[in-house]
């Protein structure tokens, strides 16, 4: 089968390297979980600082960050250089992955599909990201029937190891993807059975890997173990998974998309209702330009692996039925993937103005009297994800800062490097239920190392403020 990229694949590549370049610029992973492990890869001993407490899905980190941390080492870069590169890094993971997965598939439904997942994912920095892309190569890799199955349980077993160090819910997707492909084989779709079995099988080796390795290499900041806790069913209760979707239309519309093509296909028709999917995407650009913001893309992750995985098995039942109704959706998943990209790096922006306007020498306490700092987020869920602009009279003071401050934690990391290693704002942590990054006993031995006068001040500020006693 030719490779050539089709426009779908060209308008999902584009949208991609869009949201990729505006990401960049504008430092996405900075407001988020990001700005905890790349802060500390510039500190220069990641595994000591924070990546130990994740050692279960260490594979996906280091794919993600450890092409920085290996940057850092190497040459030692300015901080402006070291966080374009990195962000660079990151969002060329997914972009090889899809490489990967075009090089060996069968038919062109997998690498779309990942791809599009992969732009739903990037944004926040999950383990999916590399998980997901994983799980889709190795579902490609034995889709191939001219494959014994001696090579196929070679790989599950192969990659069943890797999966059970990224995220546990990939064996989720590979245990959803045995299940649906059993219901449409039930009703009478030709299903590949061997391909069916092999995700059960890998299902059972990933999720009992990674039980033992979370008890094996578990968490020791007790901080880390109560938000892993706090967050442990978002990936199975379905109330949870369908309150997201009703929060954040925005992702209701960008999975419809996704699986309108695999219903046609479950459902024996010849082709989607073109006023359908146009009404669809309609909504989709609209909620991608009024609704887009942080929390989309962390719930989005919450969901879009098991939409990809649907999906998958849905267009394995009958691939060229899949691949020649889903063309209209993904173009316009492709738009609103791009818009949204847009909307949110323009809030980045004005994010990024208004830490500039309160940048001063030195550490500053924003939750002190007279600071002017906007107050935490709170109330107006709806406005923020339906409209924006309508949540408060200032849309930056009311509706961004409040948004994109709303870890906290981050706002520390994120203005280090935004005033050129100068200046760190910060909020007061210890309330209950605090995210406190990192262990006491790791900053002292990190800090003990030679660094410059502006990373000194950082890891002062940690030993004092940030770290767990």
């Amino acid at each position: 089968m030719p490779r050539a990229l089709e426009l779908t694949d060209r308008a999902l590549l584009a949208a991609y390297l869009l949201l990729a370049a505006l990401g960049t610029a504008t430092h996405c992973l900075l407001v988020n979980d990001g700005a905890i492990f790349l802060s500390a890869v510039w500190l220069g001993d990641p595994w000591t600082l924070y990546f130990n407490q994740f050692a279960g899905r260490a594979l996906a980190l280091l794919a993600s960050f450890g092409p920085a941390w290996l940057l850092r080492v190497a040459i030692d870069p300015a901080s402006g250089v070291f966080l374009a590169l990195a962000h660079i890094f990151y969002f060329a993971v997914p972009l090889a992955l899809w490489a990967a997965i075009r090089a060996i598939e069968r038919d062109r439904a997998g690498s779309r599909l990942y791809l599009a997942a992969a732009l739903a994912l990037v944004n926040f920095p999950s383990e999916l990201a590399v998980g997901a892309g994983l799980w889709t190569l190795w579902l490609a890799l034995i889709g191939d029937p001219a494959r014994s199955m001696r090579a196929v349980a070679i790989a599950t077993t192969a990659f069943g190891v890797a999966l059970s160090f990224t995220h546990p819910v990939t064996g989720l997707m590979a245990l959803l993807y045995a299940l649906v492909s059993a219901v449409l084989a039930a009703i009478g779709h030709p299903v590949a059975r061997r391909t069916m079995l092999a995700s059960g099988a890998l299902a059972a080796i990933v999720l009992a890997l990674y039980a033992a390795t979370a008890s094996w290499l578990a968490p020791t900041n007790p901080t880390v173990v109560a938000a892993l806790a706090r967050n442990r069913s978002d990936y199975v209760d379905p109330l949870w998974m369908t309150a997201t979707l009703l929060l954040f239309p925005l992702l209701a519309a960008m999975w419809l998309l996704l699986l309108a093509p695999g219903l046609v296909v479950a459902r024996r028709r010849s082709g989607l209702s073109v006023t359908v999917v146009v009404a669809i995407g309609i909504a989709g650009l609209w909620f991608a330009v009024a609704g887009t913001g942080l929390l989309t893309w962390l719930y989005a992750r919450h969901t879009a692996v098991h939409v990809l995985a649907l999906a998958l098995a849905l267009a394995a039942a009958a691939p060229q039925v899949w691949l020649a109704t889903a063309r209209l959706p993904l173009l316009f998943y492709a738009a609103i993937m791009a818009v949204s990209a847009v909307s949110y790096a323009a809030d980045l922006a004005l994010f990024g103005r208004f830490v500039d306007s309160k940048v001063r020498a030195g550490t500053v306490d924003v939750d002190a009297a007279g600071s002017g700092w906007p107050a935490r987020l709170s109330g107006a869920y709806g406005q923020r994800s339906y409209l924006k602009w309508t949540a408060g009279p200032d849309y930056t003071r009311d509706v961004v800062v409040p948004m994109y401050d709303w870890y906290q934690v981050t706002l520390a990391f994120y203005s280090y490097f935004r005033s050129g290693r100068e200046s760190i704002l910060f909020h007061p942590l210890g309330r209950p239920g605090d995210w406190i990054p990192f262990e006491c006993p790791a900053v002292a031995r990190v800090r003990a190392r030679p660094h410059d006068e502006r990373d000194a001040m950082l890891l002062g500020f940690l030993a004092e403020r940030y770290c767990v006693r």
